[in-house]
């Protein structure tokens, strides 16, 4: 597969497919089985990394896909200030957090250097334009942007393995634990617009934490977007 291909693939969902998307997630959340399926699906590794994650950021934090807000709360009881921020937080009526936005990445309604840390965990796949969501992260950013999500790996096989195991593994682990068959299939047609993690090595990112060829990363980006930016297959 030629990197202008992977290129486009990490440009962002088409607008068709981010319908669905969201419609799905609205569903998970508010029957409560959105992190079930997750953590059946990922062996476990979700919940290591967002635990992780989730130390990281202090003071005011924008999270960015925060659903129906329950890792903001975490967040909150540690401290932070948190601004939950979802295209879903009218419909899922998200309580319990400082600031609650319905709004999207690629338009933050945020002054620029207005928050400490942005974080999106398990987001950015879910993007209209993941170029114009970063820059937008960044430019809202004080200290640093967090991502943590599934990646594209390089290689051709692992990428093939990776697919295999998400069009069919995944989610009949996901219907295992949560009696849910049909919403989990649409996670193969997001990770195939997904770049590999080069793409944040490549906007001056350091990666943190690396599972599987990476398939499984979590990233800090700087928060200033001067440096240029470009992608990488």
């Amino acid at each position: 597969m030629s990197c202008s291909t992977s290129s486009k693939r990490g440009l962002g969902l088409p607008p068709d497919v981010w319908v669905r998307v969201e419609e799905v997630l609205g569903f998970l959340f508010s029957s409560g089985i959105y992190r079930s399926g997750n953590a059946a699906m990922s062996l476990g590794f979700d919940s290591f990394l967002r635990e992780r994650v989730l130390a990281l950021p202090k003071g005011v934090v924008l999270d960015v896909g925060c659903g129906d807000g329950y890792y903001a709360r975490l967040l909150e009881a540690r401290g932070v200030e948190v601004i939950c921020l979802d295209p879903l937080t009218e419909q899922l009526g998200v309580e319990g957090v400082s600031h609650v936005i319905a709004g999207v990445a690629e338009h933050l309604p945020l002054r620029s250097r207005s928050v400490d840390y942005s974080l999106a965990m398990f987001s950015l796949r879910d993007f209209l334009n993941k170029a114009k969501g970063l820059h937008e992260m960044r430019r809202v950013s004080r200290r640093a942007v967090i991502i943590l999500d599934i990646f594209n790996p390089r290689s051709l096989p692992v990428r093939l393995l990776l697919w295999s195991y998400v069009a069919a593994a995944a989610p009949l682990l996901a219907f295992i634990a949560s009696r849910t068959r049909n919403p989990w299939r649409l996670l193969l047609p997001t990770l195939t617009y997904m770049p590999s993690v080069n793409l944040l090595r490549r906007l001056h990112g350091r990666v943190l934490y690396c599972i599987a060829w990476c398939t499984l990363a979590a990233a800090v980006l700087p928060a200033s977007s001067s440096h240029a930016q470009g992608s990488s297959c």
